[in-house]
Order: C-alpha cells, then structure tokens, then sequence
C-alpha cells in the first residue's frame, strides 16, 4: 500500500535531500516515518527524527518522548527531542492551548531544521486533517486562502499524506505491525478540532453527503490554484499601485476587491511572518477604511503591524521601523531642489509670476515671495514652533496641530517645516501659513513640491 504517493506526484523531494520527519509518536506519523525509511533510497533522501514534548500530557507527554527516541534508534535514525511547557507559553502569549502548541511546534521544526541543515520538513497531515481544516476555517470566516489551506508542499514544509485518507494509514499499520502511541486529547471535544472531527463531520457524512471529506479535499484543491492566480494578479498590481515606501491609495481602490484583499495580506504577511489572527472582516474593514476620504491608522493583528493612509499613501509598517531621524535645517533652494536623505525627501521650488491659487495637494504649496523675511529654511520641528494655519486667525504651537490632526508622537520628529528667519510658512504634508497666504494682490510666489524616496517615513495620521 502506496501512503505517501503525493511524495512522488507533486514531486516533494529532490535527490540528496536532508527530510526532517516530525514525528508525534501517534499512527499518522508513525506510518509515515515508516513509509520515507523504507523508501528513502528510492526517494534519495536521508532523515532526521524531530519530536517535541509539549508538556501538555505530565507523564504520557514523557512516555511520547521515549517511545520516538526508541522508534528513531530501531529505524537508525538521528532524533532530535525539543521541550516546551505549552501552558506557560499560552498564558505568555494569552492565546488558546491549541494556538499555542501550534506557535511552539512550528518554531521548534524550523529551528531543529536549520541546526541540522534539513531542507525539507515532512508532516504526518493527512487527507482528514486537510477537510477538517477547510471546515474550520469556514466556520472562522476565512477567504479563498483559508479554503486552500494545507498544501501538499508550502515552502519547505511536505505532507507526504496529505492525498491518503486515515482509514488507510489504519490499514497500513495493520499490515506493518507498528507500534504507536493514542493521544487521549484527541477524542477531547472542548478542542474545536475534535469537535469538527468527531461530532461535525460524521453528521454532515450521515445527513448530506457521505463524501463530504471528499468534497472538501476538491473544495481545497480548487481553492488552492484560484489563490496562487490571485496571489499572481496581486502580485503584478502590487508594482502598478506603488507610491513613495508604499501604495498609491486612489489606485488602489481602483483593484478587483480580490486583489486588495490579497495585497492587505501579503503586506501584513511580510511584516508579520505570517497571517495568525488575520480575518476577513479585519481585511475588508481595511479596504472600506481606505476607500474613505479620511486618513487613519489601523492597529492590525498580533505583531505591531500597523496601516496608516495619509493623503494619497497607504503604508503598512511595523511599529519599530519608524525610527528618530536625526536634526536637519538646511537654505531652501529657490528656484531650485533640494535634497533631505535625512528623511527621503527632495523639495523642488520654482517662481511664479501673478500666481492663481489653485486646490493644492499635501506635497505642494504656494508661498507669496514677498512675505518671506531673510532666507528660507527647511528644516526640522522644533519645541516652540508656532504656525498661523490657512483659514484661521492667530497661531497655535506645532504641537497642538499635531494633536489635533492626530499625528503619531513617533512621526512628529519626521515633520519637514519650511520656515523663514521668523514664521514657519508650511509643515510638508500637514498645513500651510495663513502667513503666506496668495492672494488677489500677490505678484510672485514660490511653488513648492516634493518628492519622497524609498527612505521615506510620512506623517501620517491615526
């Protein structure tokens, strides 16, 4: 009986790989372990045994530890054996004892694999696990993803089982005769697992469809390939949209609802390391948010990620790649451009005779030249720094603007102001001066305009 024959169709592996077989001690594992040892010439591929104790169970968690150790050295193999106290990492973290032995096991994998330079890291998932998952992560709320979820290769990661029902790993450990360990928690139905398992599944197969894992398997499938095409287009577009050190908002709204699902995702992915805690509702919530005409700053799940939409730029970031760029003042250059690698920001200045006063984005101003007392000035905010905003009468602190345009504390030593020898005339971004107001009777004016690089950290609002 062929259990792992998705090693060979999708193919999994190359010759001279190094597999590092995560094994439980439960039948899954064990009859796949089993299967790689006695194919592993065919296969080209040697193996290393990785177990970890999760220290959920006391002393049976113990007993799984010594059954691999035994079950590796019967087969020759090297083991590998990593402790965790999951109840204390799931109050650590305040997530579910589910949640958190999955954090643990996936750390403790990838690290086993890089200290003993394994390429591939094969896990005992089969068939089953792979409907109940799509079951689960309907019932959550999940996007085409989450429907797709648990492929037969998913980077390093392998699921030699993953087209081999449990029914036939039952049988081949009959004909095999091996031994193997019964988690008692399985047949726990306060886990949402078992309960999909053992009450969800076998209703569904008796009430609707006795293929219903068979169903969902397909369901998965196709979901699989409708993702990786829309991961493609999102891909392609994430190119088109992009603006400054992010995406171009009003472009981006114009994206199939699909891709800006999918390029929320792959952003927080990126900056995350992976979509833990991610939903849906909290994508499309995104989506709704930037299509507003406000500007905003999202708190996004677990792992500081934040979205900021300033003016035409969305950003996403994490909290700790914003840091304090140092103090700058530097001559205006007018006409002229003039260049701050302090924060990426390059300002182009011209003269304009008997100027009109058009509506003027964030990046651009218009100053009336005969306004302008000493020399003008670029340069950093600093305490004390008072504006008199366009359309108001009076000044207030720089401070209090910020306050009220709710401005990030972190991004407020990031303000480039455009001040002369006595007013400031214009915070980039944020406000002009009443001060330098254009008016009917001014004869020139200096337009201003700039230009962010990919160093570029925005003020952006919350």
């Amino acid at each position: 009986m062929d259990i792992i024959r998705a090693a060979v169709e999708y193919p999994m592996f190359a010759t001279g790989d190094l597999v590092l077989a995560a094994i439980s001690g439960g039948p899954d594992s064990v009859a796949m372990l089993h299967a790689l040892h006695m194919r592993s010439c065919e296969l080209g591929i040697s193996l290393h045994v990785a177990h970890l104790n999760h220290g959920i169970r006391g002393e049976q968690s113990n007993l799984d530890e010594e059954f691999v150790c035994n079950l590796a050295h019967q087969f020759g193999l090297p083991v590998t054996i990593g402790r965790v106290d999951v109840p204390a990492l799931r109050g650590e973290l305040r997530i579910g004892e589910e949640e958190a032995a999955r954090i643990a096991r996936q750390r403790f994998l990838r690290e086993t694999a890089e200290s003993v330079c394994a390429s591939k890291i094969a896990i005992a998932h089969t068939a089953d696990d792979r409907a109940e998952t799509v079951l689960l992560n309907i019932l959550r709320g999940c996007g085409i993803d989450g429907l797709g979820a648990m492929r037969a290769i998913d980077g390093s990661i392998v699921r030699p089982l993953i087209d081999t029902y449990r029914a036939e790993v039952e049988s081949y450990i009959a004909e095999h005769a091996l031994p193997y360990r019964i988690d008692e928690t399985n047949v726990d139905t306060t886990y949402a697992r078992n309960r999909v398992r053992h009450e969800l599944i076998p209703l569904l197969e008796r009430a609707f469809n006795t293929q219903v894992k068979s169903a969902l398997v397909r369901l998965a499938e196709v979901a699989a390939a409708q993702s990786d095409l829309v991961d493609a287009l999102a891909e392609s577009a994430r190119g088109e949209v992009t603006y400054r050190d992010g995406l171009d908002a009003d472009l981006f709204c114009r994206l199939p609802e699909a891709v800006q699902l999918q390029i929320i995702r792959s952003e927080i992915m990126r900056l995350k390391g992976d979509l833990t805690d991610v939903t849906f509702e909290q994508a499309d919530r995104l989506v709704e948010a930037v299509r507003a005409p406000d500007d905003f700053t999202f708190t996004l799940p677990s792992g500081h990620v934040y979205a900021s939409r300033k003016g035409k730029l969305l950003r996403f970031y994490r909290r700790e790649d914003s840091p304090r760029p140092p103090a700058f003042d530097c001559a205006l250059n007018v006409p002229g451009t003039t260049h701050l690698p302090e924060i990426g920001l390059t300002l182009h200045c011209s003269i304009v005779g008997k100027p009109i006063a058009p509506k003027l984005s964030a990046d651009e101003a218009l100053i009336d030249a005969d306004c302008i007392v000493g020399t003008l000035h670029v340069r950093s905010a600093r305490p004390g720094d008072r504006i008199a905003p366009l359309g108001m009468t009076g000044t207030k602190k720089l401070q209090d603007v910020f306050v009220d345009r709710k401005i990030p504390r972190r991004e407020r030593a990031r303000a480039a102001v455009v001040a002369d020898d006595e007013k400031v005339l214009w915070v980039v971004g944020v406000v002009s001066s009443e001060s330098g107001k254009v008016t009917a009777s001014t004869k020139r004016a200096i337009y201003a305009s700039v230009q962010w690089s990919g160093a570029q950290c925005t003020v952006s609002a919350e």
